[in-house]
C-alpha cells in the first residue's frame, strides 16, 4: 500500500504539466521523459501492489471460476498496457495517475475491510458466551455470585 501511495503521489505530481498546458512552456524535448518516469514508477506498482489481484484472478480462472478480482485485473492491466502505449507513440499523456490511484485505493480498501473483521472476529471459546455472574436466591433474597463460585447439587 505504500509504494502504491508513494508512486500515486509522484505520478500525479509528473502528471500536471501535461493537465494543466504547462507542459507546452517547456522544452518540447523534455516532455516526453515525464510520461517515461510515469512508466517507471507504474510498472512496481503492477508488478508488486497489485499481484495479489492479478494471483488470485489467475487462481480463478485456472479453476474455472470467475471471481470479484477477475474485472479487476482486466481493468488494471487494459489500463496500464493502454497508458503504455499512449506514452510510447505520444498520442496522449496516459492514465498512470489513474492507475496508481486505482490499486491505492483498492489497498486502502482492502486494508480497512481486514481492519474492521478484526475488530469484528467472533473467534471465542464457549465460555466468552456465558454470563459473568448470575443472581442466587439464599434466605429469601437475591445475591449476584460469580459464575466460579457455584455449585451444582
Amino acid at each position: 500500500m505504500g509504494l502504491a501511495g508513494f508512486a500515486f503521489g509522484n505520478i500525479m505530481l509528473l502528471s500536471f504539466p501535461e493537465y494543466l498546458g504547462i507542459n507546452e512552456s517547456l522544452d518540447k524535448n523534455l516532455t516526453p521523459y515525464f510520461g517515461y518516469l510515469n512508466i517507471i514508477m507504474a510498472t512496481p506498482v503492477l508488478l508488486y501492489s497489485a499481484n495479489s489481484y492479478l494471483i488470485s484472478a489467475w487462481n480463478g480462472l485456472k479453476n474455472g471460476y470467475l471471481n470479484i478480482d477477475v474485472p479487476l485485473s482486466l481493468g488494471i492491466v487494459a489500463l496500464y498496457f493502454r497508458s503504455i502505449f499512449e506514452i510510447l507513440t505520444h498520442t496522449g499523456a496516459g492514465y498512470m495517475d489513474s492507475f496508481a490511484g486505482l490499486i491505492f485505493l483498492l489497498l486502502t480498501g482492502k486494508w480497512f475491510q481486514q481492519k474492521t473483521y478484526n475488530h469484528l472476529s467472533f473467534e471465542r471459546d464457549y465460555k466468552s458466551y456465558f454470563p459473568v455472574a448470575a443472581n442466587v436466591k439464599q434466605e429469601g433474597r437475591e445475591a449476584a455470585t460469580p459464575l466460579s463460585k457455584l455449585a451444582v447439587n
